[in-house]
């Protein structure tokens, strides 16, 4: 099984020109997220706030921080800054634009997608394209 990390901002509704983070849940974060679980990945909320989700999202489980994956597993992130630190078969996805004042720093995403469902639609189809073996 493969899990996927995520921290909070990404399942938030971005609004403003500014990208600033909403506070409420995206309308189509528990479709995209759906997709996920429904081929066998492990969804993981990185946070160790309360977190109430709407009906409709499949099992998330909720953990303070991410933990050692014996496979390779993604992390879901708004922030670029939180790409940084890398561990061993960790994949980082910079889902949004990121903030618009942000200066690049040495910290890079191995992928920036637009949206969650363009994050969901990246991890499928690399992982489908993945060589066997």
């Amino acid at each position: 099984m493969i899990r996927v990390y995520m921290e909070p901002g990404v399942l938030l509704v971005q609004s403003g020109a500014d990208h600033t983070k909403g506070t409420r849940v995206a309308p189509d974060a528990a479709e995209a997220l759906s997709n996920l679980a429904e081929t066998g990945h492990e969804l993981v909320l990185v946070t160790s706030e309360r977190v109430a989700l709407p009906d409709g999202f499949p099992d998330i489980r909720k953990t303070p921080r991410i933990e050692p994956a014996p496979s390779t597993s993604w992390f879901l992130t708004t922030d670029p800054d939180l790409c940084g630190r890398r561990l061993p078969g960790l994949k980082t996805v910079l889902v949004g634009p990121g903030p618009a004042t942000h200066k690049a720093t040495i910290q890079r995403c191995d992928i920036r997608t637009r949206d969650l469902n363009a994050a969901v639609i990246e991890i499928l189809a690399r992982e489908a394209m993945a060589p066997v073996g």
